[in-house]
């Protein structure tokens, strides 16, 4: 089967930084696949913005990961570095609130990546198709090396057509 470029819909890197494969990061949750796939970002700011247009679908009650539900069904996962949900909300301020739409590169969310490393926690983001949605993906392009938060792909995806 062949794919043309239209085919596939684009995931904007959420975050400036350094994309590596998913199985890199430290989490064996994240590493393994469990919550879906894509790619993680070794961030070189504190802020994140929406990877794709949609909804506001989750903000964890400690403001570090949330759920956007592209316009097209895909739920796209940014969970803002490794155990941060220990960090109990410290150094994160949403931006937005859950069921808010959003268009691709809005703030989300700002955090302070100095506090998140002088706490001892590994900054990196994932940045997942979760598994509620992945299934629904027939093909998935992953990027890897520097990008641009807001500006730059760091996937892509073409889905399942309808029947």
């Amino acid at each position: 089967m062949f794919f043309k470029k239209s085919d596939f819909y684009p995931v904007i890197a959420p975050l400036s930084g350094k994309v590596i494969a998913l199985s890199d990061t430290e989490d064996p949750i994240f590493s393994g696949k469990v919550v879906g796939d894509g790619v993680a970002i070794i961030p070189g700011n504190g802020e994140v913005v929406a990877p794709v247009s949609g909804v506001i679908s989750m903000i964890a009650p400690t403001n570090h990961s949330y759920g956007i539900t592209a316009y097209d069904g895909t739920e796209i996962l940014v969970h803002i570095g490794i155990d941060t949900v220990k960090l109990e909300g410290k150094g994160f301020t949403p931006l937005v609130y859950k069921g808010q739409e959003v268009e691709v590169g809005q703030p989300v969310c700002k955090f302070d990546l100095d506090l998140i490393r002088h706490e001892g926690f590994n900054a990196t983001t994932p940045v997942i198709i979760t598994s509620n949605s992945i299934d629904r993906v027939k093909r998935l392009t992953l990027r890897t090396g520097f990008v641009e938060g807001g500006k730059s792909v760091c996937m892509l995806y073409a889905l399942e057509k309808k029947k």
